[in-house]
């Protein structure tokens, strides 16, 4: 079993390498695609500007956030005197769970504010293409790694969960387009840019819903999914109305800070942080 983790960490790098370059391809072709379609203009422009430098601002924490996220996997997995059983099975189980936990993490993410805090910034762009999928924060893994290790506890091997874990984040890159349509049966089962550019829409009937990453079994499970009826209006329901890279990942906890200020009491204060986002002590 050992030789068959050593494999797997030898070759995730090289997983990285193909399936960036992959992402790349997929970017550029979407790109000319919209150059096709005349509708690259210079404010579009400036919002995918936007997310590719909030992504650069991102890589500057990449090293602390995968230090954290991956030692804390190793380090607990080290104190697990059980391990199960490494085999194609439970591979495949162990990304199962793994796509489960981020449904429930995606959904605690738009539902307790302080969470929303830095999840928002990947929905804060107004236009939905491959850079709005690059339109993500540096604390995003600082803290999401939390998730994940019930997995350790019950004995999947760390380097296993860290794959599953990366091929599902990998998985919604693709998701992030406009050029790609519905997807008839496969839609039943995996999340497709359809469905994902619902959870991107700002639209009332389009509020909170297809949070899956991989599968839509999940939405459909427990009743958070919704069918693309109409081209969503992307963004936050209250636009930013910026691209500076700085602004853009300090601006929810700017509002947040405003409202502790305001609030009269502890209990208010906190209810602020662990409320969902648009609370008020009216509602």
């Amino acid at each position: 079993m050992s030789e068959v983790v050593i494999s797997i960490e030898e070759n995730i790098g090289l997983m990285i390498y193909i399936i960036i370059g992959f992402s790349v391809v997929l970017a550029i072709v979407e790109f000319f695609y919209e150059l096709y379609k005349k509708k690259i203009n210079k404010w579009r422009l400036g919002e995918m500007w936007a997310s590719f430098s909030v992504f650069i601002v991102a890589q500057l924490m990449e090293k602390t956030s995968t230090l954290i996220f991956a030692g804390a996997f190793l380090l607990v997995g080290e104190f697990i005197p059980w391990q199960i059983p490494l085999n194609a099975w439970t591979t495949v189980l162990c990304l199962v769970l793994v796509d489960f936990i981020y449904y429930w993490e995606h959904v605690i993410e738009h539902k307790v504010r302080i969470l929303w805090s830095y999840h928002s910034i990947h929905h804060s762009s107004p236009i939905y293409n491959y850079t709005t999928a690059m339109r993500v924060s540096f604390i995003d893994s600082l803290i999401t790694w939390v998730f994940y290790l019930p997995l350790i506890l019950i004995g999947f091997h760390p380097y296993i969960v860290l794959l599953c874990f990366f091929l599902v984040l990998m998985y919604q890159f693709w998701l992030h387009t406009e050029i790609i349509g519905k997807l008839g049966w496969f839609e039943l089962v995996f999340m497709t840019p359809s469905q994902h550019r619902v959870h991107h829409g700002s639209d009332k009937m389009y509020l909170d819903k297809n949070f899956g990453a991989l599968f839509s079994v999940w939405d459909r499970m427990f009743g958070t999914f919704q069918e693309e009826k109409h081209t969503p209006t992307y963004g936050l329901t209250k636009p930013i109305r910026t691209i500076n890279p700085i602004k853009v990942h300090l601006i929810e906890y700017m509002n947040i800070f405003k409202d502790l200020r305001k609030s009269e009491n502890l209990k208010e204060a906190w209810n602020y942080l662990v409320k969902h986002p648009g609370w008020t002590p009216k509602n």
